[in-house]
């Protein structure tokens, strides 16, 4: 034990202060003597900026080991990450599909009620109906370990068209849309993606009453949207295994079975 003796106001950790004189110290802990009599502190109970202005020399030691038991944390918690179980991707199974679901037809109002004299004649001859429809991926993987967890990330846009125009055009409020699923306890997943839903119209017309056709007595008129490809990629843990470009082939990455 090394003998001091100087006046000091030394700060605990949990709070307070402490007056008095350092009589002794050494590594683990310091005697003060205070009006109350001597007290005997371990340094671990002190604010740092106590032990640094006490016992400079130990702060130097503590904070030199405080960083170096840091610097080990960063390293074992790389270590953990890097030594994380990888994904032998070639037993895992992925099927993917881009379908279109269509609703039935059905009548709907053409405002006849609204109209007098020969336009109310002329839409008599006339049946609107309309059906509504959305598109939908399904995503079929197998051959997970269930005590795994894993996630599956799918990126999707999708096209649609104008009835009578001749380009696609890409649904805006479908553009890159990312749909992320938790998979863990199986190793089969289905998982079903549906877009937002688009209407398609049509207007059949019997002839006669104001409306003669050359051929047949019945003319179809078709409009709304209609589906036109999609962009589809799809992710596991965040490895990109699939991708599929409209107009272009499929590709697996990973040597995934398909």
């Amino acid at each position: 034990m090394i003998s001091v003796c100087f006046s000091t106001t030394v700060h605990l950790r949990k709070g307070g202060t402490v007056e008095g004189e350092v009589i002794s110290k050494n590594d683990e802990k310091f005697v003060i003597k205070t009006a109350d009599g001597e007290k005997t502190i371990k340094w671990r109970q002190l604010k740092n900026k106590s032990i640094k202005e006490i016992n400079p020399e130990l702060y130097e030691t503590l904070k030199t080991k405080a960083i170096e038991r840091q610097k080990n944390k960063k390293e074992v918690g790389k270590s953990q990450k890097n030594n994380k179980k990888e994904i032998d991707f070639s037993r895992i199974h992925l099927g993917v599909e881009t379908t279109e679901k269509r609703g039935t037809f059905k009548k709907v109002d053409n405002g006849i009620d609204e109209l007098r004299g020969k336009e109310k004649r002329k839409l008599k001859h006339q049946t609107l109906t309309k059906r509504d429809c959305n598109g939908k991926v399904v995503v079929k993987i197998s051959g997970l370990e269930p005590n795994e967890k894993y996630t599956l990330k799918t990126v999707y846009s999708h096209y649609i068209i104008s009835y009578g125009d001749k380009n696609p055009k890409q649904d805006v409020t479908q553009n890159n849309i990312s749909n992320v699923s938790s998979l863990y306890g199986k190793r089969n997943y289905e998982i079903i993606i549906n877009t937002s839903k688009y209407s398609q119209y049509k207007n059949k017309i019997k002839s006669g009453h104001g409306y003669h056709f050359t051929s047949g007595n019945r003319k179809m008129h078709e409009y709304g949207k209609k589906a036109k490809g999609w962009d589809v990629s799809i992710w596991l843990n965040d490895v990109l295994i699939y991708e599929h470009k409209k107009g272009k082939d499929k590709v697996f990455y990973k040597n995934i079975l398909h």
